[in-house]
């Protein structure tokens, strides 16, 4: 049994550009607004958005209407004059794509702007992309159709922007950003950086084999030098709290709080959020224990075949006793082992320790687009001049030796502090 929804919607189907930009005939694009009180899972918009969630081999869990369900009254306590917004487009009556656009405000400070900070207000596409149906699979022009007409659409809105946060180099979303390039303004202050990935082989305990005896025998020996240390795998709803409360208490403790500030707080937002991937079978995060005491963490997950690295803490009082490669060799014997992925996603970042264990490199990045105006255009400028001299800064610094110093006091300054 099906019910209908009265939310209020954008048919942006009869809008002239939008029908002439359109590559196939016949397609119905429709913006809902939701709220909390109209995402009823008996609905029919809740019903067509779940069927491309499950039958998309590349879906985000973030891109499932109950992880929308679970962010909206957030979202609706920090943004309550705008609402989140359903793009759901059908051929012939069919659902083929939807998108799902959330509130977000970005202050150029965040976008590496010198000078006052000025806040933007926009919207992010949640997952980083569309849910499609297969025969829509790696469409390039239909990705950008779809990415050009939400832009249009969050314009409608008076929203500065559409951001995505986390885009690989060689994604069709990438490709179909290139598409649009010129009907639009696009800008990364992040740049495209390394993205460190390991492809498991059809045998997973294959992995190991990349590396030479020597490195494997070094790890062997990693491993017995931590006997003592246990390894604990979450990944059910009553392992949560427990995982949280030790996670918490070891981020209390490195060098990823000194610098950023606490990184686990163990807050009623994370246990929601750990508790709907441990719902849908998403969770798989774990801990390191000494006897009683947590030594070190890894939340992360692991959807659609990839493993996702998410956080990752140890206790400086173990620093010598090298708990991050300890941690990281347990897991990794633990997904050649059981229920084994077919990629593991290091994340955003350049670190050593993901180069010396990845199979793979790539590149990601978060892109910014700004519908071409006048105003825009300025913005533009300005950020584009800024992070040049940003990045003309940390040149010099890096040639001089010194930013790898100040990194390296900075992170590891407490390391023979107890």
């Amino acid at each position: 049994m099906s019910m209908n929804i009265t939310c209020q919607q954008y048919d942006l189907s009869l809008d002239p550009d939008i029908r002439q930009a359109a590559p196939y005939e016949d397609l119905q694009i429709c913006f809902y607004a939701l709220r909390s009180a109209e995402l009823n899972s008996l609905s029919k918009l809740y019903q067509d958005w779940l069927t491309l969630f499950e039958n998309d081999p590349h879906s985000d869990l973030k891109q499932h209407p109950d992880y929308l369900a679970h962010l909206l009254p957030q979202l609706q306590a920090s943004f309550p004059d705008r609402p989140s917004y359903l793009m759901l487009c059908r051929q012939q009556g069919i659902p083929v794509a939807a998108g799902i656009c959330c509130p977000k405000d970005i202050s150029t400070k965040t976008l590496r702007g010198i000078g006052p900070a000025c806040q933007l207000r926009g919207y992010f596409l949640s997952g980083n992309g569309f849910l499609l149906q297969e025969d829509f699979q790696d469409n390039e022009t239909f990705l950008a159709f779809l990415l050009d007409t939400t832009l249009k659409f969050c314009q409608r809105q008076q929203a500065t922007f559409l951001f995505l946060e986390d885009v690989f180099i060689d994604s069709p979303l990438k490709h179909g950003l290139d598409q649009i390039e010129g009907d639009c303004l696009t800008y990364s202050h992040t740049g495209f950086q390394p993205r460190s990935l390991i492809r498991f082989p059809n045998n997973p305990a294959d992995y190991w084999n990349q590396f030479r005896s020597r490195s494997r025998r070094k790890h062997r020996k990693t491993i017995r030098n931590n006997s003592q240390l246990e390894l604990v795998r979450v990944t059910e709803p009553d392992q949560v709290a427990d995982f949280l409360s030790a996670a918490h208490q070891v981020s209390l403790n490195t060098w990823q709080t000194q610098r950023l500030g606490l990184r686990v707080k163990n807050n009623d937002k994370e246990l929601n959020e750990l508790l709907f991937l441990a719902l849908h079978g998403a969770l798989r995060s774990y801990l390191l224990m000494d006897g009683d005491r947590p030594v070190a963490f890894k939340v992360s997950s692991q959807h659609r075949g990839t493993f996702h690295d998410l956080e990752f803490g140890y206790d400086l009082d173990y620093a010598r006793q090298s708990p991050g490669e300890t941690l990281l060799l347990l897991i990794l014997e633990d997904l050649t082992q059981h229920d084994s992925p077919r990629r593991y996603d290091f994340g955003e970042g350049d670190a050593m320790y993901k180069q010396r264990f990845s199979s793979e490199i790539t590149q990601s990045g978060s892109v910014v687009l700004f519908p071409k105006t006048v105003k825009n255009r300025s913005l533009l400028c300005y950020l584009n001049s800024s992070s040049l001299l940003d990045r003309s800064v940390r040149k010099i610094l890096k040639a001089s030796g010194f930013y790898t110093a100040l990194r390296q006091l900075v992170r590891y300054r407490k390391l023979s502090s107890r």
